[in-house]
C-alpha cells in the first residue's frame, strides 16, 4: 500500500515537471515568436550629489620648536617646566659660561685699546694736514721771494750794459735770484714729504678703522653668543617637554653629531593642525577652502565644522596619499597634539545631477554606455550616455538623459532598439 503510494506521488512530481517543462517552452516559444517581453522601469532622478571622502586625520601643534643649546656649560636656573605658558622670548633656562664671560672682557678690553689707536691715527692725520698747508704756505713765499729776486736781477743786468751800474752789484743780485729759487726748491721738497707724510697717516688710520671694526664685530659676536647662554621661547605657547635640571651640564649642539633629547619643547595650541592623508583616487578633487567635519572620540564625537587650510599638492611616493591640513581654533586648550580622529571632506557638490540605477547601465561591446529608455509607452529606445561617479547603488549621468526619462532596469537581457515591451509594475 506504501509503495503504491509513492508511486503515485512520483507520477504527480513527474506530472508538474512536465506542466513547468511546457509551460517554459511556452514562454520561450512565444518570446521566439515577437511576444513583448516584461520590463520594470523606474525614472530618471534630479538629485543634489554630494561626493565626500573620509579618512583617520590627527593633531597637531600649529607650531612645535625643540631647543637645544648652542654654548656648553653648567645649566644655572630652570624657569619653566612642562605645562607652563610661556610667552614669546621669555626665559626658559640660563647656562653658566664664566670662561665665555672673562673672554668677553678681553675683548671689551681689546675694542677699546684699537678705539684709542684709531683716535692717535686720527689725530696723526690733523698735524700732517698741518705740515702740508704749512709748506704750501712757504711755497707761495718762497715762488715770490723767487720772482722778486728774478725781476731784481733783469734791471741791474740792463743797467749794467749801459754801464749804469758796476758788475759786481749785478754778481750780488744774481746770488740772491739763485738763492731764493735754491730756497723754493726745498720748499717744494718739504711740501712734497709732508704730503707724503698726510698719505702715510691716512693709510695707517684707515688700517685702525678696520681693526677698530673687527674687533668691535667680535666682540658683538661674542655679545650674541652670551646671549645663547639664556634659553628663551620662540613664541608664545606651551612647554610640553624638559629634560634638563639645574647643574647638569650640556653640550653645544652644533659641535656633536648626535644632540640627543631637546632641553626643552615648546608648541603653540591655540591654534591647531588637524592632517590628514588622502589617497590618491580622491586626491585630484581636493582643494583649500573644501568644507570639512572633524569628528574626534575624546572630544564627544560632535563634529566641528571646517574648512580646508592648504595642501602639500603633490604625492607622497610610498603612501600614494597627499597631505591635508585643516587649522582649528583651539583657545580653550581642549584639542591636545597627537588626538586621533575622523575628516569628512565634501570633494563635489552638483546640484540637479542626474542619476540612475547602478544595474540601469548596459556597456557594449566597444565599451560604451547605454540605458534602455522607454519611448511611446511600450517601446525600447537605446540611449547612449556619459556616465560619472558611481557609489555602488546610483550612477550619475553626466549627459544622455534630461532627467525625465522612464528607463528600464533589473532586466538581465538586451533588448534591440525599437523593440516593444510590456511594463510590469513594481
Amino acid at each position: 500500500m506504501q509503495n503504491m503510494k509513492k508511486t503515485i506521488i512520483r507520477s504527480g512530481l513527474s506530472t508538474l515537471a512536465l506542466v513547468a517543462a511546457l509551460s517554459v517552452g511556452a514562454s520561450y516559444a512565444s518570446a521566439a515568436a515577437g511576444s513583448s517581453p516584461p520590463v520594470k522601469t523606474v525614472q530618471a532622478q534630479k538629485v543634489t550629489l554630494r561626493r565626500s571622502t573620509t579618512q583617520p586625520a590627527s593633531v597637531h601643534a600649529y607650531y612645535e620648536a625643540e631647543l637645544h643649546s648652542k654654548v656648553s656649560g653648567y645649566l644655572k636656573s630652570v624657569a619653566a617646566d612642562i605645562g607652563d605658558v610661556v610667552k614669546g622670548g621669555q626665559t626658559l633656562a640660563v647656562i653658566d659660561v664664566p670662561e665665555m664671560m672673562k673672554g668677553y672682557e678681553s675683548q671689551q678690553a681689546e675694542v677699546e685699546r684699537t678705539e684709542s689707536a684709531r683716535k692717535q691715527f686720527r689725530a696723526a692725520i690733523d698735524v700732517a694736514r698741518a705740515k702740508v698747508d704749512q709748506a704750501e704756505a712757504e711755497i707761495g713765499k718762497a715762488k715770490a721771494q723767487s720772482n722778486a729776486s728774478t725781476l731784481e736781477y733783469k734791471r741791474i743786468e740792463e743797467l749794467v750794459r749801459t754801464k749804469a751800474v758796476t758788475q759786481k752789484l749785478a754778481d750780488e743780485t744774481l746770488s740772491r735770484k739763485l738763492a731764493s729759487e735754491a730756497e723754493l726748491a726745498s720748499v717744494k721738497a718739504s711740501q712734497a714729504v709732508a704730503v707724503a707724510n698726510l698719505r702715510a697717516s691716512e693709510a695707517d688710520a684707515d688700517g685702525a678703522d678696520a681693526s677698530a671694526v673687527v674687533t668691535r664685530k667680535r666682540l658683538e659676536e661674542m655679545e650674541v653668543l652670551m646671549q645663547y647662554a639664556t634659553l628663551k621661547a620662540p613664541f608664545a605657547g606651551v612647554v610640553t617637554e624638559r629634560n634638563v635640571d639645574p647643574g647638569d651640564f650640556v653640550r653645544n649642539a652644533q659641535t656633536i653629531s648626535n644632540p640627543g633629547k631637546p632641553l626643552f619643547s615648546v608648541a603653540r595650541m591655540d591654534k591647531m593642525r588637524v592632517r590628514v592623508p588622502i589617497p590618491e583616487r580622491d586626491a585630484v578633487y581636493v582643494k583649500k577652502g573644501d568644507k570639512v567635519e572633524f569628528v574626534c572620540r575624546a572630544l564627544g564625537n560632535k563634529p566641528i565644522q571646517a574648512k580646508v587650510s592648504r595642501t602639500s599638492r603633490r604625492l607622497d611616493s610610498k603612501t600614494r596619499t597627499m597631505l591635508v591640513e585643516i587649522d582649528l581654533p583651539n583657545e580653550d586648550g581642549r584639542l591636545l597634539p597627537g588626538m586621533y580622529g575622523t575628516i569628512s571632506i565634501m570633494i563635489d557638490e552638483k546640484l540637479n545631477a542626474v542619476v540612475v540605477p547602478s544595474n540601469a547601465v548596459r556597456y557594449g561591446l566597444a565599451g560604451e554606455s547605454v540605458i534602455y529608455v522607454l519611448r511611446g509607452g511600450d517601446k525600447i529606445a537605446h540611449a547612449p550616455v556619459k556616465v560619472g561617479h558611481d557609489d555602488g547603488h546610483n550612477i550619475e549621468i553626466l549627459s544622455g538623459l534630461n532627467g525625465t526619462e522612464q528607463i528600464v532596469t533589473g532586466m538581465l537581457g538586451r533588448l534591440k532598439d525599437g523593440a516593444s515591451v510590456t511594463v510590469v509594475k513594481n
